[in-house]
C-alpha cells in the first residue's frame, strides 16, 4: 500500500515561480520514468471506442469566449428541474452524463477549476484549517492569469473559494480584470451579500442570485462591445444552505439533534413552486450497509427528519429557479451582442449532494450522488443534443478552456483537453481518480482514495486499508460492495493498481489517455 500524506506539500512547494515550475515538470518525469506499472488485463463485457485524437485550436478562427456557470452543491439529477439550462445549453451542446468532482467539495472543487490541479497538488484540500479554503490556495498561476496574459477580458462574478475576504475584504485574486467576489461569511446570507468589487466593498440587499445575474449581464454586455475575447466566470451560491431564516425551514435533521437540518432561501417568486415534490428513492435511499467505511452511515432518520429532509430538498431545487432564469437571460444577451456563435458556454457544480441516499446528507463522498455533477456544454465545434458518458472532470476545464484559446497554461495542469472526446460522438473510458479530505482540513490525511473507470467501476480505500467497489451499470444504486466477490477479483487488482499509480499523480503523471485495459 502506497503510504498516505505529504504529496500536497511537495506540489505545493513547487508552484511557486520559474524555478519552481523547472523543478515540478522534472518531478513529474521522475514520477513517470519510475512508475513501473503497465496495464493489467481483467475481462469485460463492455469495450471501449477510442476515437482518434485531433488538435483542436484552429489557428485561423477567431479565439472562442468561454462563459463558465457554476452552482454549489448541485447534485447531477436537479438538471431535469432546470429546463432552461436543458434546452439552452445541453440542447444546443453536450449534456456529459459522467461529469465528475474528483474531490467533491466546495473549495478543493472551485481550486480545480482555477488550476486544473488535483487536490493533492494545488493543495486546497478541505473548506476550514491550515489546509482548506482561499487561504491554502496559491493562485500565482492559474486559468485567468494564463487568459489574461494572452489577451483575454477576464471577469468573475459571485462566490470564491471558502473563507474569501475574512482577512481581507479587498484583495483581488492576480488575472482578472474584473472581479466581483462576494466576501464571507456574507455570501450565504442570500438577502445581505458584501462584494468586493474591484477593490471597493458594496453591500446588497438584492437577492444574491439576481444580483450575480444582472453584474454578470452587465459584464457580458461589456465585452460584446469589445474585440477582446473573454473568459467569464459567475459562480451561484444557490442551492447552497443559507439564511435568511424562512418560516417554513426544518426545525432538526434527526432525533435527538439540537441542529436545524439547514436550507437555502429561494426567492419569493419561487417558493412552494415545489411543495408537491416527494424525495428521490431508490436501493440506496435510507440504507445503511453494513459493509461501507463512511460512518455516517450509522446515522437513522425519523419519519419527521424525513420530512425535514423532503423540506430541504425542495428548498434547494426552488433556489436554482432564479439561476435558471439567470442562465437564460445569459445566453439572450450574447445573442442580442452577436457573440454567442463564438462562445463556448460550460454549466456545472462543484459537487453533487445526498439527501437520504446511503443514509448520508451533504456531499463528500464517493458514491454517484456525490462525486457526479452536472454537466452541459455548447459552444463551436461541438454536436448539438449529444450525450456522452465520457468522463468529464474539474481539473479538465481549465485545461480544455485553455487550448481552446490556444493558450499553454504555464503551471503543471493535471487534466485533459477534452474537446475532441466531446466532438467525435464516441463512448472514452477514461480514469479519474478520486480523493476527499476532512472539511477541517489540517493534514493530508485522506478520508479515502480511489479510481472512477469510465461510468463503470467505482474503487475507493480509506487509510485502514478498508476497500470498496462498486459496478456502476449492474448495480447503479451502489449496494452491493464487490469486494470479496471472487468474480471482481480482476477488476478489483486492476483497481488497486490504478489506485496506487494515480494517488499521488502530478502533471503528465495522471492519467491523459483512453483506457482500454
Amino acid at each position: 500500500m502506497v503510504a498516505w500524506g505529504a504529496a500536497p506539500e511537495r506540489a505545493r512547494s513547487l508552484r511557486v515561480g520559474k524555478r519552481a515550475r523547472v523543478a515540478a515538470a522534472a518531478l513529474s518525469l521522475a514520477a513517470v520514468a519510475g512508475c513501473g506499472v503497465g496495464p493489467v488485463s481483467f475481462s469485460s463485457d463492455r469495450p471501449a471506442r477510442v476515437p482518434e485524437v485531433v488538435q483542436t485550436i484552429d489557428r485561423s478562427a477567431p479565439r472562442p469566449n468561454i462563459l463558465l456557470i457554476t452552482v454549489d452543491d448541485a447534485a447531477a439529477s436537479d438538471l431535469r428541474f432546470m429546463p432552461q439550462v436543458r434546452r439552452l445549453i445541453g440542447d444546443q451542446g453536450v449534456t456529459v452524463t459522467n461529469g465528475v468532482a474528483p474531490t467533491p467539495l466546495c473549495a478543493p472543487a472551485r481550486a480545480s477549476l482555477v488550476t486544473g490541479q488535483y487536490a493533492h497538488n494545488h493543495g486546497v484540500l478541505g473548506v476550514n484549517g491550515s489546509k482548506g479554503g482561499f487561504q491554502a490556495l496559491d493562485d500565482d498561476d492559474t486559468l485567468p492569469v494564463w487568459l489574461r496574459a494572452a489577451g483575454y477580458d477576464t471577469y468573475f462574478v459571485g462566490k470564491y473559494l471558502n473563507n474569501y475576504g475574512k482577512r481581507d475584504k479587498r484583495y483581488v485574486p492576480p488575472g482578472w480584470s474584473t472581479w466581483h467576489g462576494s466576501l464571507d461569511p456574507y455570501t450565504y446570507n442570500y438577502k445581505r451579500t458584501i462584494t468586493n468589487r474591484n477593490g471597493r466593498v458594496v453591500r446588497d440587499r438584492t437577492y444574491s442570485t439576481d444580483s450575480f445575474a444582472r453584474q454578470t449581464d452587465t459584464l457580458l454586455t461589456r465585452a460584446g462591445n469589445r474585440s477582446a475575447p473573454f473568459y467569464l466566470w459567475v459562480n451561484y451560491v444557490a442551492p447552497h444552505n443559507g439564511g435568511p431564516h424562512d418560516a417554513d425551514d426544518p426545525v432538526r435533521w434527526r432525533p435527538r439533534s439540537k441542529t436545524a437540518l439547514r436550507t437555502p432561501s429561494p426567492a419569493k417568486r419561487h417558493r412552494n413552486m415545489f411543495r408537491r415534490l416527494t424525495l428521490p428513492s431508490g436501493p440506496s435511499s435510507f440504507r445503511a450497509p453494513r459493509d461501507s467505511f463512511v460512518r455516517a452511515t450509522q446515522d437513522s432518520w425519523s419519519k419527521r427528519g424525513r420530512r425535514e429532509l423532503r423540506e430541504s430538498y425542495q428548498q434547494r431545487l426552488e433556489a436554482l429557479q432564479a439561476v435558471d432564469e439567470a442562465v437564460g437571460r445569459h445566453v439572450r444577451v450574447l445573442r442580442q451582442s452577436g457573440k454567442l456563435d463564438n462562445t463556448l458556454i460550460v454549466f456545472t457544480s462543484d459537487n453533487g449532494y445526498f439527501l437520504g441516499q446511503h443514509n448520508l446528507q451533504g456531499k463528500t463522498w464517493f458514491y454517484n450522488e456525490g462525486v457526479t455533477v452536472p454537466m452541459v456544454l455548447r459552444g463551436p465545434g461541438l454536436p448539438k443534443g449529444d450525450l456522452t458518458s465520457t468522463a468529464v472532470s474539474h481539473v479538465d476545464l481549465p485545461v480544455t478552456f485553455a487550448a481552446a484559446a490556444g493558450v499553454q497554461p504555464a503551471a503543471s495542469t493535471d487534466g485533459v483537453d477534452v474537446m475532441p472526446w466531446l466532438r467525435s460522438r464516441s463512448r472514452v473510458r477514461r480514469v479519474v481518480p478520486i480523493e476527499a479530505y476532512p472539511t477541517n482540513a489540517t493534514s493530508t490525511r485522506r478520508l479515502y482514495s480511489g479510481v472512477r473507470i469510465g461510468d463503470e467501476w467505482t474503487y475507493v480505500v480509506n487509510p485502514a486499508g478498508r476497500e470498496e467497489l462498486y459496478d456502476l451499470i449492474r448495480d447503479p444504486y451502489q449496494v452491493r460492495n464487490l469486494v470479496g466477490d471472487a468474480a471482481a477479483a480482476d477488476v478489483l487488482a486492476q483497481a488497486r493498481v490504478l489506485t496506487d499509480q494515480y494517488r499521488n499523480c502530478m502533471g503528465q503523471d495522471c492519467p491523459r489517455e483512453a483506457y482500454v485495459p
